[in-house]
């Protein structure tokens, strides 16, 4: 008799009708990180770990509650926590925030900072089930003075027993103070009721930051007041010592401590114990959106910090990702090629395997290619030799094709009449059956975008017949791939202002028919520039949706709507393996692929992850193949959460 033992591992999904959004494949802590991200860590539910909110500069932030059982942090978005906000304030769009108890009743409160100056919102309700309440007068003053890009930071530096307020300074639209200086405001209200007055002995001796001010309070050397670090819009975070009291700061300016990397010219700092041994760790935003993580390695009163990559990894570029997989080194699973805003064309490699990917960011430009900027590499065997060539757009207009040889790749002119004016997107398909590779391009404009139908002997005719009936919309970014599995190809087109359009082809594989079918990728939207490509990378025969967005980083929707091909059911694994578990999360049933490689009685165990046994089952397998098994927790009484 065989033995199954396995663990089931949760990822933060949810569900857009036929798609299933899973969190961790590209993020692997469940965090979306866009440009400019402010991270603010708050237990907000009294667990014990330490939740985060985090603000980007030109989106709606999210708040993320960490749901980890290990040292490495995981998140999930909690949407109803902060979901009162915009109905509250719809026009108050913020890029910072900070949260405290500003009214002593036990729940925290959130201040903003944002286009309006500081907003502040109480909780008049619990932490399950909060209250927003908009209160207008308590930084009536305050606003007069900061300016129209503040951060805020909160802390008592007067020793008074209330939250008094320090406002980094930015570059206000509008005018205000000079940028990168620091305002101070004394809380001359009460703990309930609080009331800031400007005050400038609180920020006495901190110096101008440069561009922007992004304060951080916290006691880094345990001595009973409140030092500052110092985040701006250079490649270095600033340090305050405070040599006063704690009822009088005294700030002595230590320089660039701790020593941070130099790459990012955009450093938002925030201060706490993320790995849970007692002293504050370093976390900051940049400006491409990475968390960047210096652990504390010293003691409660002598820091010493250091990068660990481990925390807050992310598989993302600097800007406009875009998609295109395929096996590139042969190992049976699916790579991928990316462009950027800055032209580079990067190979995110999958070291995992066909049913389990984990992709990695690899060093350099893919076989040193690059364009001027906003590259949009693709896959394609153009000369059909057998291995991946690749064609690629830029902000010109025109299209690039790169021959693979070997290991090596040439420059060919096979496209010199495409130019489509401006922001070129190649989508090479064989849409006619006839086993050479055609070429769509899009374009800023939908009465640009082209189609060049290969004739034969790569001879490229434009033929807009093959695309009849197709609203490309402007700045379109069209992919093709069987996304209903029926053995032709469907046309993706994504938009830069994120939507999708879906067009169904309702002909044959060698006369293509389209047919908008919206409803199929409906409520998938990115912020901008989505970037679609079709490719099952979970090994199930089903083509998943992986899209790029402006930010730079990759979203992957699994396909639950698609049947399984046909010339793919009947392959007997080689070996036992479990694969996918979908839903996951779930809430009492899930569903778990097996693939058997003999026939044969299975126990299957079921453990929670500390080791206790929850319950087990036979499995009688009478052929080899792979089956969805699926399985009830409300059978084996244990609650929800183990």
């Amino acid at each position: 008799m065989k033995y199954i033992l396995f663990a089931l591992l949760l990822v933060n999904s949810l569900n857009a009708q036929n798609w299933e959004k899973i969190e961790g494949i590209f993020n692997p802590t469940g965090l979306e990180m866009k440009h400019f991200t402010a991270p603010y860590f708050v237990d907000y539910d009294n667990d014990g770990d330490m939740d985060i909110n985090l603000c980007y500069l030109s989106s709606r932030s999210k708040f993320y509650k960490n749901v980890s059982s290990g040292a490495i942090p995981f998140y999930e978005e909690d949407t109803a926590y902060l979901a009162q906000i915009p109905i509250l304030d719809p026009l108050n769009y913020y890029s910072y925030a900070v949260f405290a108890d500003l009214d002593s009743n036990g729940t925290l409160d959130l201040v903003t900072g944002g286009f309006r100056g500081f907003t502040c919102f109480f909780n008049k309700g619990t932490i399950s089930e909060p209250a927003w309440e908009k209160v207008d007068s308590i930084f009536t003053e305050v606003n007069t003075l900061i300016g129209s890009d503040p951060k805020p930071e909160l802390g008592d530096l007067d020793g008074d027993g209330d939250l008094d307020l320090l406002a980094g300074i930015g570059e206000s639209l509008l005018g205000g103070p000079p940028a990168g200086t620091t305002r101070g405001f004394r809380n001359v209200g009460s703990r309930k009721v609080p009331i800031f007055a400007y005050h400038t002995p609180f920020v006495s001796g901190i110096s101008d930051a440069g561009l922007n001010s992004y304060p951080a309070l916290v006691d880094i050397n345990n001595d009973g007041d409140l030092d500052l670090f110092l985040g701006r819009d250079l490649a270095t975070i600033l340090y305050y010592k405070n040599d006063g009291t704690p009822q009088s700061p005294l700030w002595n300016g230590v320089g660039n401590f701790p020593q941070v990397e130099g790459s990012h010219y955009w450093k938002n700092p925030d201060m706490t114990d993320i790995d849970g041994d007692g002293d504050y760790d370093l976390v900051y935003g940049t400006d491409d959106g990475n968390l960047l993580f210096y652990q504390n390695n010293g003691t409660v009163t002598t820091p010493t910090f250091l990068y660990n990559p481990l925390f807050f990894p992310v598989v993302k570029v600097s800007g406009h990702s875009t998609t295109s997989l395929a096996d590139v080194d042969g190992d049976g699973d699916m790579d991928m090629l990316t462009g950027t805003s800055l032209g580079q064309i990067r190979l995110i490699q999958n070291n995992g395997t066909r049913t389990t990917p984990s992709f990695a960011l690899t060093a350099g430009n893919y076989g040193n290619l690059s364009t001027s900027s906003y590259s949009v590499p693709k896959f394609a065997d153009f000369d059909k030799d057998g291995d991946l060539d690749v064609i690629t757009g830029a902000t010109d207009g025109k299209v690039y094709l790169y021959l693979k040889d070997g290991s090596t790749f040439t420059s060919a002119n096979w496209f010199p009449s495409v130019d489509v004016g401006w922001s070129s997107i190649p989508a090479p398909v064989d849409i006619d059956g006839d086993g050479d590779m055609d070429l769509l391009v899009g374009a800023e404009t939908a009465a640009n975008v082209v189609f060049m139908e290969n004739t034969g002997n790569n001879t490229f005719v434009q033929n807009m017949n093959l695309v009849s009936g197709v609203s490309f919309g402007s700045y379109n970014r069209p992919s093709f791939g069987d996304a209903d599995n029926d053995g032709d190809y469907d046309l993706l087109i994504g938009s830069l202002w994120g939507d999708l359009k879906y067009y169904e082809n309702t002909g044959t594989p060698t006369a293509p028919v389209w047919t908008n079918n919206n409803a199929l990728v409906e409520g998938i939207e990115m912020d901008q520039n989505s970037s679609p490509y079709l490719a099952d990378i979970d090994g199930d025969t089903r083509p998943d949706l992986i899209i790029g967005d402006s930010d730079g980083n990759f979203h992957y929707f699994k396909n639950l709507f698609a049947p399984v091909g046909v010339q793919d059911v009947n392959l007997v694994p080689s070996t036992f393996a479990i694969s996918n578990v979908y839903p996951n999360p779930f809430n009492p049933m899930t569903k778990v692929e097996i693939s058997f490689a003999q026939p044969g009685d299975y126990k299957l165990r079921i453990t929670s992850v500390t080791g206790e046994l929850i319950g087990e089952k036979i499995l009688s397998v009478t052929e080899s193949g792979r089956v969805d098994y699926n399985i009830d927790f409300s059978e084996f009484a244990v609650p929800s959460g183990i």
